[in-house]
């Protein structure tokens, strides 16, 4: 028996000779002792859909705020209850992504940074408003500290408010000679102030006018002031950006470590608008997600607990839909990015919306250089009896699996054989293909898909191989 190698990380290489095998919508976790295989590779989670706002395309960031959650989608602020009642709040300007903070003040101040606007007051109850303080610039986002907002201003300055109050002194700032500030975060009771090439790094001194005091320089700037998620209430509290290198790092203490691959850099070079990238985090059935969409082009996903990384895809894009996670009413929820819908990230849910979700697993090269060899039976190892009796009929009462593969290398694959997991009971189903031909010295890659919404649990494939002369 010959064993085919499917990658823990997606590793599609710059050129499919040269990967190591992909997973798309498709994660590995470890299994405990005494599992028949060491790691299954499962399905990520579903959008089950919450609410949906009438003639909006797109959320553009939102808020917890006690039991109200606050969300601006296109040019208008909501608020939502617990039941995903929606309350239109009214207006506010632009189109692009906003950072939202608010501060400790008996009835929370509410600030929204939208970078080609300005800056807002958010209200639970009311309608948004312009910033009334001129003293602060333009700034093109804004975090919370110890009851002082604090914004980023593109000349290099970092400004702060008067403690919980939405009042700016015209001396509260203090620069970072020769950056472009790109994005200000809260983050272990400091302020990290990012931009083009560096970080600064600031502590509450409750001094006056500006109480912010600069304690050092982390050696990394930002790719854009969206790249950057982790501090995010209810995560697994690791701060993750990509750098102005556009490369991914976790910050380690102080240092910011790297921790993308050499095929999520390829992406991430790849973009045509870097300063466009889009970090979020999730949680998933325990396991922390830290996202990153190049809008339209890709999504990378980062496991923290695997250290793992996979691709995303929607059905009929290059990216995920999903954009702006924020946790509330004690479940992760999404915006979407052509669409006013909310969605919940739940991993009992197999859709995305009404969308299928493709489960996809690409196989490394099977191959014994140079020499050529049959295989006349492959074996896939999967969690049968998935169907269920009171499904949609035949995607969830009798699902299958699409097998395919190629011979020359990953650029060209057959069309695929189907195979089913096996119905409600039938739990002895066998994933099976004969007569699959000569492996040649290439080598063969095996693609798996799952598009019904059903559980996908994947433990390995093994050839039964007879060798050939070279």
């Amino acid at each position: 028996m010959t064993a085919i190698p499917f990658p823990l990380s997606s590793s599609p290489g710059e050129e499919p000779q040269e990967g190591g095998g992909r997973l798309v919508n498709a994660y590995a976790e470890k299994n405990g002792e005494g599992a028949r295989f060491p790691v299954t590779w499962k399905c990520v989670p579903g959008l089950r859909q919450k609410a949906s706002i009438a003639d909006h395309s797109h959320l553009r960031g939102a808020i917890l705020v006690s039991s109200t959650l606050i969300a601006v989608f296109n040019t208008r602020a909501y608020t939502l209850d617990s039941s995903y009642t929606a309350t239109n709040r009214g207006e506010i300007a632009g189109s692009d992504r906003v950072t939202i903070a608010k501060n400790n003040a008996g009835t929370p101040n509410i600030v929204c940074v939208s970078p080609a606007e300005g800056c807002f007051n958010l209200f639970t109850g009311s309608a948004p408003s312009a910033f009334a303080d001129l003293n602060l610039p333009q700034p093109n986002s804004v975090c919370e500290l110890d009851g002082y907002f604090i914004w980023s201003i593109g000349d290099g300055r970092i400004f702060a408010s008067g403690l919980n109050a939405v009042t700016v002194s015209t001396a509260s700032y203090s620069t970072e000679q020769g950056l472009i500030g790109r994005r200000v975060v809260s983050y272990r009771g400091e302020v990290f102030y990012f931009g083009d090439k560096w970080c600064g790094v600031y502590r509450n001194a409750a001094t006056s006018p500006f109480p912010l005091e600069r304690r050092f320089t982390i050696a990394r700037g930002i790719a854009g002031t969206h790249a950057i998620a982790g501090w995010e209430p209810g995560w697994a509290n690791e701060l993750i950006w990509v750098g102005e290198d556009l490369r991914v790092y976790r910050l380690n203490g102080y240092t910011p470590e790297p921790i993308s691959t050499p095929d999520v850099e390829r992406a991430l070079n790849g973009t045509a608008t870097p300063t466009l990238l889009e970090a979020s985090v999730y949680m998933s059935a325990g396991n922390p997600i830290w996202q990153i969409t190049s809008p339209g082009e890709f999504t990378w996903e980062y496991n923290q607990r695997t250290g793992n990384w996979n691709e995303r895809e929607s059905y009929g894009r290059d990216d995920c839909r999903m954009s702006n996670t924020v946790k509330a009413f004690d479940v992760w929820l999404a915006g979407d990015r052509t669409t006013g819908k909310l969605f919940q990230i739940d991993s009992s849910y197999r859709r995305e919306a009404d969308d299928p979700l493709v489960w996809t697993a690409e196989s490394g090269v099977v191959a014994n250089f140079p020499a050529r060899f049959g295989a006349p039976r492959v074996d896939f190892d999967f969690t049968t009896a998935v169907g269920a009796e009171t499904g949609e009929d035949p995607i969830q009462t009798d699902p299958v699996v699409q097998i395919s593969w190629s011979d020359d290398g990953g650029h060209n694959y057959g069309n695929p054989v189907t195979r089913p997991l096996g119905a409600q009971g039938q739990s002895r189903t066998m994933v099976t293909v004969l007569r699959t031909g000569l492996i040649k010295a290439a080598g063969r890659r095996y693609r798996l898909r799952v598009s019904d919404p059903v559980h996908v649990g994947f433990m390995g494939g093994q050839i039964a191989a007879i060798q050939r002369a070279a």
